[in-house]
């Protein structure tokens, strides 16, 4: 296998996958993955979408492409898990991709299919799962545990001792104090100042956070 990547989905969010991969500088990005049929062929920040991943065997893609390696290339939360793990049981490997301006502590326990962008902070001593997303100057603090499938926008400060459990969004610039906790599934809102822990399944918001509905 060659050091290429294939990145799924060709939508805004694979174009910043695209550019923090090209200034990584570690893989070349082959093409696309999509799951649209009518994509296929077309081009996107000079790339093309070579297959529609739902209409072919994806075990049969890394032999036609010569590379087994991929990252996700859209933020929707709602397939982000679940194409993520179609992948890995098909044998792909994901890769992960820091911009060389994110500062990530050596001791941090990362996954894979991780995105760091410019300007984030990764301090001593964080578990970051698989398919984890942090924005452009987010902060993920000492001890945190970031539960896979994550997606943290930009400018997000988690301070010390953080757990964000799996699938949630933590919208941009929002603060989650020391020691709090958010649960599965949640989506916390623009801006936000998380001072007590959010229980799974809920929409919070406010200064400070609180939950306003179910999430779905």
């Amino acid at each position: 296998m060659i050091n290429q990547v294939i990145i799924v989905g060709c939508g805004q969010h694979a174009g910043v996958v695209l550019y923090n991969l090209r200034m990584e500088g570690r893989y070349e990005a082959l093409g696309y993955f999509d799951c649209d049929e009518n994509k296929v062929g077309l081009e996107y920040n000079g790339l093309k979408v070579l297959e529609n991943y739902r209409s072919s065997n994806i075990c049969d893609l890394k032999e036609k492409y010569n590379t087994n390696r991929f990252i996700i290339g859209f933020g929707s939360m709602t397939h982000r898990k679940t194409v993520y793990e179609e992948f890995i049981s098909a044998g792909w490997e994901a890769i992960n991709v820091f911009h060389p301006d994110a500062v990530v502590s050596r001791d941090a326990r990362i996954g894979g299919g991780v995105l760091v962008e410019a300007g984030c902070l990764i301090t001593p001593n964080p578990v970051v799962g698989d398919n984890v997303v942090v924005n452009t100057g987010s902060q993920v603090n000492h001890d945190n545990i970031i539960g896979d499938h994550v997606y943290i926008a930009s400018g997000v400060v988690l301070s010390g001792g953080v757990t964000i459990e799996e699938n949630s969004l933590i919208d941009d610039g929002a603060i989650v104090t020391l020691g709090r906790t958010i649960g599965r599934h949640c989506i916390i809102g623009a801006g936000s100042v998380v001072t007590r822990d959010i229980p799974d399944n809920c929409v919070a918001y406010g200064v400070p956070a609180r939950v306003v509905r179910a999430n779905g």
